[in-house]
């Protein structure tokens, strides 16, 4: 029954035939088999004997020929690492692969391989790699592997046991294809999977097909994304992690209702697993593999303004003037492509005086006004610019591989001419990059919002031969690595970006916002569920355009509700294509917009808090409900709601009228007080309110300390808010004890009890305390 060796070159890891431990690694070297894929049914085999194979021969309509492959097997290596003790490694390819020969950082997604020895024990049948709360199991024959947590229960395991009615295995454990290598995982019957980085669609990818791969989405509809992550979340108990550039297609259960299939194009699997029955300490953990993120200055967690686009100074000075008249506090005015000379898909720093003046005298306008200024790029070159000849004679742009110039793809240009990219792989190249940031800085531009990124081809040759698989996908995380560290060694601060694209390991380099949302109610409900994917995969500084960017006109109630929701967003900016301003939307949207801008402002301090949290324990600012309440089974697939902080639940209203609108909403296990109206809720279960325009339901946890600060009239900016005394809110009657962070880092510990405010800091200062379901208890800092 042989046939010929494979269809395509298919081979299915078969055997362990060898096991060495070399230093911390424990390598097995496996034989491979060729493979085919049935035809007209699921299924693959070897050329082995059907029965070897768990085929039922005995089935009266088994094929009566099948076209079997040789049995010459090709040699694989599996290498297993424990990177700390609850985060095991799994490298899977061919010996000559290259990511066998390189360390783990060599893409530049890893930051701190780590390493501990294992324990390696073997018992004929299985061998297991063990660390103190994590285990790897490696069957000899036939190929197979499980992971255990330090409890010992399996929480990941390959699917070779799922098969369809004649014993055909469906879902071979690993597949290696030309140019492609497939893992299958078996979900469990009540496994949920999160994550894959910010996808726009349910927040439980059960039952979706994905393709990560970088792409100018084009919004928040269309099936692509901006800012994929091959970073998922197992309701069984991991979290994984692709150490990989190159493009994965993730099917949860699309195909086979119970298979997770990840295929990577790429001649390698290079796995992370981290265990454990808390997702919190498996971001804490990935984020330790990966970097974490600063913390923003104080002024980011401000109002930021934008609009595509503002055409001249007098229009910016007038935004915001409207911003000093109108009351509403702004810290950041944002200016899209109009300051350069050649402005379409071009970054070349040459900065446009006939339309804005001289650049530090309209930073210093706009700062006499309360607001910094906030730059658009692309790294992208137009050949008409004057930079363009000198990046092509110094080597500064990427190449294909036949040495010519690589062209922006997957963007179209307005005007049909090519667009070239930096390669930021270049040393030299990106040293001239960041320096033409230098200037703007000097001036005091305050931030620069990094846009695109997307469009890099895939027949390149960087400068550094990353290989070309890798390189599309990695593009966004090295551009935004190169002005993040930019800003920060310029200035001498944390530094502050606002960026569109990126990949594993872009959370480093915060901001993120969520692409060009419709201004539709589906488009703001798309945007939330990206925020929470990415949450899950990236953690760190998130935000959107208040608003949505393109699309109907933005009535004035769906304006107000995605304020709502922007003031308890971890960043607020509004922008689109036509303006954005509070008052352009009417009397009554203006009232509401800045009743909750202020709001946002008054919470600042409890911002700033939960940001230092955030950034010391690698967890985002923005958190979908399970990541607080695993154990909670409704709270995977709940992607209206989140939660702010570990104490705010925020429910945003989905609706474009002037409502009253009827809200359901989930509360988790306790108690919880609306931040507003001091009504109480208990959960866990579900309830049903009536929320007026104005309202959005802003739920404290029982226990929880939320510090304010408050707000009057004449607040412009984040700036106004330092020195002033934080009231205290608390949810519920009992005593708490909790450490506040200062804007200045500084680190006091108070005790609330009776109604007073008992504090061991290095700065004494003067507040309340304010009970949320009681009448206000009058309190200070002793």
């Amino acid at each position: 029954m042989n046939g010929p060796a494979g269809d395509g070159g298919a081979y299915v890891l078969r055997h362990v035939t060898d096991v060495t431990l070399v230093g911390d690694v424990v390598r097995f070297g496996v034989a491979a088999l060729p493979a085919v894929e049935l035809p007209g049914t699921p299924g693959w085999l070897t050329g082995e004997a059907l029965t070897d194979q768990g085929v039922e021969v005995t089935m009266p309509n088994l094929p009566a020929h099948l076209e079997l492959p040789g049995v010459t097997p090709e040699r694989f290596e599996v290498a297993v690492s424990l990177a700390a003790p609850d985060v095991a490694r799994i490298v899977i390819a061919r010996p000559r692969a290259r990511v066998h020969h390189e360390d783990a950082s060599w893409l530049g997604i890893v930051t701190r391989p780590g390493g501990v020895e294992p324990e390696l024990t073997d018992d004929d049948t299985w061998v297991t790699v063990a660390g103190a709360d994590i285990r790897v199991r490696v069957r000899r024959s036939p190929f197979a592997v499980r992971v255990l947590d330090g409890a010992g229960r399996t929480v990941l395991r390959t699917a070779e046991r799922l098969r369809q009615v004649a014993g055909f295995p469906m879902a071979p454990p690993v597949l290696a294809e030309p140019g492609t290598t497939t893992l299958q995982l078996e979900l469990d019957t009540d496994e949920d999977v999160l994550g894959f980085g910010e996808q726009f669609g349910r927040l439980v990818k059960n039952g979706q097909q994905l393709r990560l791969r970088v792409d100018d989405a084009l919004g928040t509809g269309t099936g692509m994304a901006y800012k994929p992550v091959p970073v998922w979340h197992s309701t069984a108990g991991y979290t994984g992690l692709f150490n990989t550039g190159a493009e994965v297609n993730a099917d949860v259960g699309h195909v086979r209702p119970s298979v997770l299939s990840l295929r990577v194009a790429d001649e390698a699997i290079d796995l992370y697993v981290l265990a454990g029955p808390d997702p919190k300490d498996r971001l804490a953990a990935y984020t330790g593999l990966t970097g974490r993120a600063p913390v923003p200055p104080l002024w980011a967690f401000g109002y930021w303004m934008g609009r595509c686009r503002y055409h001249s100074r007098q229009e910016m000075e007038a935004v915001a003037r409207g911003m000093r008249e109108h009351r509403v506090p702004c810290d950041v005015l944002h200016l899209d492509p109009d300051w350069l000379v050649v402005d379409r898909l071009n970054t070349d720093f040459v900065w446009n005086t006939d339309r804005f003046g001289e650049r530090r005298e309209l930073v210093t306008a706009l700062e006499d006004l309360g607001c910094r200024l906030s730059v658009w790029e692309v790294p992208y070159l137009d050949p008409v610019s004057p930079r363009y000849r000198e990046a092509e004679e110094h080597g500064y742009l990427v190449t294909r591989a036949d040495g010519g110039v690589a062209h922006v793809a997957g963007t179209p240009t307005p005007d049909g001419r090519h667009r070239a990219l930096v390669d930021f792989t270049n040393a030299d190249a990106r040293v001239w990059w960041q320096r033409m940031h230098d200037e703007f800085l000097d001036d005091g531009v305050a931030v620069f919002k990094t846009d695109f990124g997307e469009g890099l081809p895939d027949d390149v040759a960087p400068a550094d031969g990353t290989p070309a698989n890798h390189a599309h996908n990695l593009y966004p995380l090295r551009y935004n690595a190169a002005v993040s560290e930019r800003i920060g060694s310029r200035t001498g601060r944390n530094p502050l970006v606002w960026g569109r694209s990126g990949w594993a390991g872009s959370h480093r380099y915060p901001g993120q916002w969520a692409g060009d949302a419709e201004s539709t109610v589906a488009g703001m409900q798309a945007t939330v569920r990206g925020g929470l994917s990415y949450a899950l995969s990236a953690p760190g500084f998130w935000s959107h355009d208040i608003g949505g960017f393109y699309g109907p006109e933005l009535t004035p109630e769906l304006y107000v509700r995605w304020t709502q929701l922007g003031a308890l967003s971890p960043l607020m900016r509004a922008h689109g294509l036509r303006p954005r301003e509070p008052w352009e939307f009417g009397e009554r949207a203006l009232s509401i917009a800045r009743d909750w801008v202020r709001l946002r402002y008054s919470l600042l301090p409890y911002l700033w808090n939960s940001a230092t949290e955030s950034a010391a324990r690698g967890l985002p600012m923005l958190r979908p409900l399970a990541l607080e309440f695993p154990d909670d089974p409704v709270c995977p697939g709940l992607d209206d709601e989140f939660l702010l902080g570990a104490d705010l639940l925020v429910v945003p209203v989905f609706d474009d009228g002037p409502g009253p609108v009827r809200r359901r909403f989930y509360v988790p296990d306790g108690r919880w007080v609306d931040l507003l109206t001091g009504d109480a809720w208990t959960g866990p279960g579900f309830h049903t309110v009536d929320v007026a325009l104005e309202r959005m339901p802003v739920l404290v946890r029982a226990g929880a300390v939320i510090p304010r600060v408050d707000v009057d009239a004449d607040v412009r900016r984040t700036d106004d808010l330092v020195g002033r005394a934080w009231t205290l809110h608390v949810a519920g009657a009992g005593d708490v004890r909790t450490e506040l962070t200062g804007f200045d880092g500084t680190v006091t510990t108070v005790t609330v009890v009776a109604g007073e405010a008992h504090a061991s800091g290095t700065q004494p200062v003067r507040a309340e305390v304010h009970r949320l379901d009681a009448p206000a208890m009058p309190g200070h800092w002793r």
